[in-house]
């Protein structure tokens, strides 16, 4: 029931970023912050990679990679979405990303629409 809701939750998300609104995720405690401010203390979740997958420095490509995903893997993420560069991934298109712990102490961002969410 519980990862129902939360594929729910990352669908309506998606919809929403789809139509052009800047929202972050409704509903989850924590929130990632926006990219240009910073929270002092952040939840985190369980991601699923979907695919392999670049990890990059940034909420978009400019700033180049940091690593990689690996399909059917989990990762520690911080439960909110960043708004960052438009990106075609896993199958669509999103604006949202998520900041992950691929390796260690490293954290990077992933498109949304290559996660999943254990937890």
């Amino acid at each position: 029931m519980e990862n129902t809701l939360k594929r729910i939750l990352l669908t309506l998300i998606a919809s929403i970023a789809l139509v052009g609104t800047s929202t972050m995720i409704a509903g989850t405690a924590g929130a990632a912050p926006a990219v240009e401010s910073t929270t002092a203390a952040t939840q985190t979740c369980t991601a699923v990679a979907i695919e392999h997958r670049a990890v990059w420095a940034e909420p978009g490509t400019a700033s180049g990679t940091a690593g990689a995903v690996v399909a059917g893997d989990s990762y520690t993420a911080e439960c909110g979405l960043v708004k960052g560069e438009s990106y075609f991934a896993c199958g669509s298109s999103t604006d949202l990303w998520a900041y992950v712990n691929h390796s260690g102490s490293r954290w990077g961002y992933v498109p949304s629409t290559c996660l999943s969410w254990a937890s």
